[in-house]
């Protein structure tokens, strides 16, 4: 029989034959997947195993450059700190000298200008000197008839202490009040020494001391810390 004469009559019985039912699965039964969905699934569990890998390194690499970056950091503060004490320390040698520097400087100027009116204000004393002793030479109470005297003292007491006043407003001063104090030699001049039984009491009559001031002859002064002319005295002779 030819085979060809049979597969017409083949295909028309199988047009009338149910389909085959899907195989359904037995309690209990696994149905092993087909090869290929297997190896998908494989290769995409290693494709996530290796991003997790690759991320993890990124954040190690990251974490540990944060921390070699803060090493770092700590360091280069550590030096910052260290130099900003060493500017405080450089600061305050500069500001300790300018201070230095400047009271050096302001002591020569007044050393400069001390010196500058010495030699005028040292003349300029002995017309002091000559306009006390005239005051001194008048007898006091001054008649009240005799008005022409009263009024040259009264104008040479104004002019010496119009004088006075502008010695001092140059920083020149008196050595005053030395009746009674100790003599000193850094100070004062003594003119003449009497032993203590022949010297005359004192103001208020209590004696003299030895080594004491008794006597003043001519006043001493002071142009700042330095002594423009000693005070000549007479002292009580030591003992």
């Amino acid at each position: 029989m030819n085979p060809r004469t049979l597969a017409a009559p083949l295909r028309s019985l199988r047009a009338f034959l149910p389909l085959r039912p899907p195989m359904v699965p037995s309690a209990g039964r696994i149905i092993p997947l087909p090869a290929s969905r297997l190896g998908a699934r494989y290769y995409s569990e290693s494709a996530d195993a290796k991003k997790e890998e690759s991320f993890h390194a990124e954040e190690d690499k990251r974490i540990t450059d944060l921390e070699n970056a803060k090493q770092e950091s700590d360091k280069r503060a550590k030096e910052l700190e260290e130099q900003l004490k060493e500017l405080k320390k450089e600061i305050q040698y500069v500001r300790a000298d300018y201070q230095t520097a400047t009271r050096r400087a302001e002591e020569e100027r007044k050393k400069a200008s001390e010196f500058a009116i010495a030699s005028f204000a040292r003349a300029l004393l002995g017309t002091v000197d000559v306009l006390q002793k005239a005051l001194r030479s008048v007898p006091q109470p001054i008649p009240i008839d005799n008005q022409q005297l009263k009024q040259l003292f009264d104008g040479v007491g104004l002019t010496e202490k119009a004088l006075v006043q502008t010695f001092e407003r140059h920083g020149m001063k008196k050595l005053d009040n030395l009746h009674g104090e100790q003599f000193d030699p850094n100070l004062h001049e003594a003119e003449f020494m009497i032993p203590k039984e022949v010297a005359p009491p004192k103001k208020d009559g209590t004696p003299h001391n030895p080594g004491e001031i008794m006597e003043v002859n001519s006043e001493g002064w002071m142009i700042g810390n330095r002594v423009l002319r000693p005070a000549k005295v007479g002292v009580v002779q030591p003992e």
